[in-house]
C-alpha cells in the first residue's frame, strides 16, 4: 500500500507529529490551569478525578510526545541539510527563525516553550550531520549516560541531606509567584513582563534539563531519515512487533512504577523530595521506551489504516501554527484577559478542555489545507528560511 500524498509526501512524519501534538497540550495544559510555575501541585489535586487525571497524564504523556517531536525534526532536518547548495543555508536561517518565534512564544504565551531550545540545538546538529553511523550512535550514549548520571546524582545528594535531617528551605520562586498573580488578575499587556521575568530567571534549568534528551531524539531522527524509516517500507513488521513489546510493555510498566511513587509522593501526608525526584526524573530518563512504543503503533496503523489518519496527518503539516495555536487558546481560556479560569475548575476539566481546544485545531488544520499548500507559520518560516538564498540571474 502506497502511503504517500498526491506530491509524493510520506504522511508518516506527518501522522506523528499530528499525534504528538496531542500529547504536548495534555502535559503543557497544567502550566495553564493549575500552576504557572510548577504545573500539577498537591494543591491542585483536590479529587480522586485530579488524581486520576495526573497520573494518567504522567504515565502516558509526561515526557514522551516531545521526544516524538523532537525526533521528528532530526527526521526532516536530513532532508533539508542534504541539499548541497542551499541546506545549510536554509538550516542556519531556520534556526534564528526558531529562536526568534521562540523568545516571543515564551514572553507572550508560554513559558513551557521548546522552538528556543530547538533553534539552539539545530545549529549544533550541524558539527553532527555529516557524521558516521557509529560515531553519531556514540554521541547518543554518551549524552543520555551523562544525563542519567547527573539527575542520579541529584536525586543521591537529596537523599543524603534529608537523611541527615536537612529539609527544602528554599523560598518560592517571586517571580513565579508575580507571573501567577498577572495571570489571575492582570490584563494581556501587563502579563507579559512577568511571564518574561519568570522565563528569563528559570530558562536556564527548563533548556539544561530538556536538551539531552531532546538532542539525542534529534540524531535519533537523522539516523531514521538515512535509512528513510518512515517511507512505505522502512521499518519491517518484526521490527514493528519489537518497538510494541518493548514500548507498551516495559516502557509502559516503568512509567507506572514511576507515576506511582510519583503520585503517591504528591498526595502524602509527609511528602519527601527524594521520592518526587525519583519519581519525575525516573519517568523522564525511560520515557523514550514509551515514546517507541508509540512510534511503532502509529507506523503500524498507518500501513493498515492510512485513510483513517488523514486528520492527524492535516495537523503534522501544520504542526508549528497548531503547537502556537494550543498556547494562544489556553491563555485566553484561563488567563485573566480571556474566560479567567486560571485555578477555578478542576485539574481534570481543564485536561478536557485540552482535549476539546486539539479538536478544533484538528478541524482548522483540515479546512485550512483543504484551501492553502501550507500552514500560516510554516508559511513565514518558510519564506524566512530563504530570504539570504542567491536569487537566479
Amino acid at each position: 500500500m502506497v502511503l504517500v500524498t498526491s506530491a509524493t509526501r510520506d504522511i508518516a512524519p506527518d501522522v506523528l507529529r499530528g499525534f504528538a501534538l496531542w500529547g504536548i497540550i495534555l502535559v503543557n495544559v497544567s502550566y495553564f490551569s493549575t500552576s504557572v510555575d510548577s504545573g500539577v501541585t498537591a494543591e491542585g489535586v483536590h479529587s480522586a478525578g485530579d488524581a486520576l487525571a495526573a497520573f494518567l497524564v504522567f504515565v502516558l504523556g509526561q515526557g514522551k510526545f516531545y521526544l516524538i517531536f523532537s525526533f521528528l525534526f532530526g527526521y526532516s532536518a536530513h532532508y533539508v541539510l542534504g541539499n548541497q547548495e542551499t541546506g545549510r543555508t536554509r538550516w542556519v536561517t531556520r534556526s534564528v527563525g526558531l529562536i526568534a518565534l521562540g523568545l516571543a512564544h515564551a514572553s507572550l504565551l508560554f513559558i513551557g516553550d521548546i522552538l528556543f531550545l530547538y533553534g539552539i540545538l539545530a545549529l549544533l546538529l550541524l558539527a553532527f550531520y555529516g557524521r558516521t553511523r557509529k560515531t553519531i550512535v556514540r554521541w547518543m550514549g554518551w549524552i543520555y549516560g551523562i544525563f542519567v548520571a547527573v539527575l542520579a546524582a541529584l536525586v543521591s545528594l537529596t537523599w543524603l541531606g534529608e537523611s541527615q535531617g536537612f529539609t527544602d528551605t528554599t523560598p518560592p520562586s517571586a517571580t513565579g509567584a508575580a507571573y501567577g498573580e498577572a495571570v489571575a488578575t492582570a490584563s494581556f499587556l501587563e502579563a507579559i513582563p512577568a511571564r518574561w521575568a519568570f522565563w528569563s530567571e528559570e530558562a536556564i534549568f527548563l533548556i539544561l534539563f530538556q536538551a539531552f534528551l531532546t538532542f539525542v531524539a534529534f540524531l535519533a531522527g537523522i539516523l531514521a531519515a538515512r535509512s528513510q524509516a518512515l517511507s512505505p517500507e522502512g521499518i519491517s513488521p518484526a521490527t514493528l512487533r519489537k518497538m510494541m513489546i518493548w514500548g507498551w510493555g516495559l516502557g509502559l510498566g516503568l512509567q507506572v512504577l514511576f507515576g506511582g511513587i510519583w503520585l503517591g509522593n504528591l498526595v502524602s501526608a509527609s511528602p519527601t523530595v527524594t521520592l518526587e525526584l525519583w519519581g519525575f526524573f525516573g519517568g523522564f530518563v525511560t520515557a523514550p521506551l514509551l515514546s517507541m512504543g508509540y512510534v511503532g503503533t502509529m507506523i503500524w496503523l498507518i500501513k493498515t489504516r492510512p485513510r483513517a489518519l488523514g486528520w492527524l496527518g492535516s495537523m503534522g503539516r501544520m504542526s508549528l501554527t497548531v503547537y502556537l495555536s494550543q498556547s494562544l487558546l489556553l491563555s485566553l481560556i484561563f488567563g485573566a484577559w480571556g474566560l479567567g479560569l486560571y485555578q477555578e475548575i478542576p485539574y481534570w476539566s481543564a485536561v478536557l478542555i485540552s482535549l476539546g481546544v486539539t479538536v478544533v485545531l484538528a478541524v482548522f488544520a483540515s479546512l485550512w489545507l483543504s484551501r492553502f499548500r501550507q500552514g500560516p507559520m510554516e508559511k513565514l518560516l518558510t519564506n524566512w528560511s530563504k530570504i539570504f538564498l542567491r536569487r537566479p540571474r
